[in-house]
């Protein structure tokens, strides 16, 4: 028989800017031997251990993560630590007095992360673009650890064209390590047939955790139509177009017919 562990609460994301509660419960049933030590991994290196009968605890801190704090006792085992970068296994270890020192033991997963907090972006958004013209607009993402991904769609539409949607730009690391990322779209409303006056451009912000953090901004590109030209306006430019070209053969002849008839005069005079 030997102690059970009953809850294992570990962070699965640790913000680098706070300390991580990592938090073992454990039962002792009736006949079971005491509690011989609690000890806490990080993978396969020790680093913490609490034994009851020496009144005492240990915090080993060669591994990259620094136990700052801890409270322990005969049914719960809690420890503060500052995490080092990326995802670890950490396993709480409960062992029972002898003969045997039976052992059980629990793992789980934290990774160091900060999730996004609020929506991507969208600027540079024209109230309206003509057909035929562009529009560029940015999409700029939260701070984040690690930074976000960011995909543009069109009509619900992925755009992976690098001439129209460039490339993720990612900042530098602030104060705090988190980097903010953003990418521009080029659109050009004439290479799309499904717009019915405007077009829906959507940004994605992804973080790639599992599962995946998504967080999206959404918004409508109007396009103002192209002028419409009605078959009667045709016919009435046509009449007016036909009637102007008369006016001016008729006009023409009149030049013509007083030319000739002024040089009649002058050759007669002559002669």
């Amino acid at each position: 028989m030997c102690h059970t562990i009953t809850q294992l609460d570990v962070p699965r994301w640790a913000d680098p800017r706070i300390e991580a509660k990592l938090r073992c419960q454990y039962e002792r049933q009736p006949g079971d031997p005491a509690l011989h030590s609690v000890k806490w991994y990080r993978g396969k290196h020790e680093i913490f251990r609490y034994t009851p009968q020496e009144f005492e605890t240990r915090a080993f801190n060669n591994t990259g993560v620094s136990v700052t704090n801890s409270s322990c006792d005969s049914l719960l085992c809690v420890i503060t630590v500052r995490p080092e970068p990326g995802t670890a296994k950490y396993t709480c270890e409960v062992s029972s007095e002898g003969p045997r020192f039976a052992v059980d033991r629990r793992s789980a997963n934290m990774t160091l992360a900060v999730l996004q907090e609020y929506d991507p972006l969208i600027t540079g958004l024209p109230t309206i673009v003509q057909a035929g013209d562009e529009a560029i607009v940015n999409c700029t993402s939260d701070h984040t650890l690690p930074p976000a991904r960011i995909d543009w769609f069109v009509d619900a539409e992925l755009q992976e064209d690098p001439l129209i949607t460039g490339v993720t730009h990612v900042s530098g690391a602030d104060a705090d390590g988190l980097q903010a990322s953003w990418r521009t779209l080029q659109v050009f409303p004439d290479d799309y047939s499904s717009h019915r006056g405007y077009l829906s451009l959507e940004c994605r912000a992804t973080l790639p955790t599992r599962p995946l953090n998504i967080r999206s901004m959404a918004v409508r590109l109007f396009v103002a139509s192209r002028p419409h030209i009605s078959s009667s306006m045709l016919s009435k430019n046509s009449v007016s177009s036909c009637s102007t070209l008369r006016g001016q053969a008729g006009f023409s002849m009149i030049l013509w017919t007083i030319y000739s008839l002024l040089r009649r005069q002058v050759t007669l005079l002559v002669i």
